[in-house]
């Protein structure tokens, strides 16, 4: 029997959505089902405001679609510790884990550092620092930093394409030259994007880097974790 996975876009933004299924491919024995928020969903998750609305409308529209009892596992496709990881997780034992998450245990184990290419500006109010340390247990030395790109989520996909080649290469190449060697995609909305970073990354003229996508390492992590519990 197939692993059925339900890949959650937590805002209202079809584009991203869009981006995921374009890139993000099933493994093997795996079938998966990409869902976007509902209308009155923000249509990107900027702070923790946004990212609580975002989780509240999921969760009503999940929980009475019934999409709990119909899937094996869930990866929540937002850079951030999403409220909706956790609120699922109270309602259900199947696996249930962050692009955030996915990300950063795939990037401790295919390099000696890593960092992070984010969105926002400024005025971005997730203290992705603090997210990140949360994954860690606390500070390492295997994080090198994080750049933001200047750029918000839905602009990744819809904005003008030639500046946001260029800000995703510009910050890609500011986090190599921060000392990793694993550079983290860090938006559901970056899906695709890897050329763009190692574009960057050699612009910059630093050595080859891993570019890690939190959406692909989620889905493999949900379905070994599927795979796993239906041992016995």
């Amino acid at each position: 029997m197939p692993a059925f996975i339900l890949v959650i876009n937590p805002n209202s933004s079809r584009s991203v959505t869009q981006g995921l299924e374009e890139t993000v491919r099933p493994p093997p024995e795996t079938l998966l089902t990409f869902y976007t928020a509902p209308a009155d969903a923000p249509e990107s998750i900027n702070d923790v405001t946004t990212g609580t609305l975002s989780a509240a409308v999921c969760f009503k529209d999940i929980e009475s679609k019934g999409l709990i009892d119909q899937f094996d596992g869930f990866l929540v496709s937002c850079f951030s510790d999403h409220p909706l990881i956790h609120m699922l997780r109270e309602k259900t034992t199947k696996p249930v884990i962050g692009i955030l998450e996915a990300s950063i245990a795939q990037a401790l184990l295919c390099g000696q550092r890593f960092g992070i290419v984010s969105t926002g500006r400024k005025a971005y109010r997730y203290d992705r620092y603090a997210e990140v340390r949360a994954v860690l247990g606390g500070s390492s030395e295997k994080f090198a930093g994080m750049v933001a790109s200047q750029l918000g989520v839905v602009e990744l996909r819809e904005g003008d394409r030639e500046y946001v080649e260029a800000q995703v290469k510009k910050a890609s190449g500011e986090v190599a030259a921060l000392g990793s060697d694993v550079i983290i995609m860090g938006c559901a909305g970056m899906a695709g994007m890897e050329d763009l970073v190692q574009s960057g990354v050699r612009e910059k003229g630093l050595g080859a880097v891993r570019v890690v996508d939190g959406n692909k390492a989620g889905v493999e992590f949900v379905a070994a974790l599927v795979r796993l519990s239906s041992v016995t």
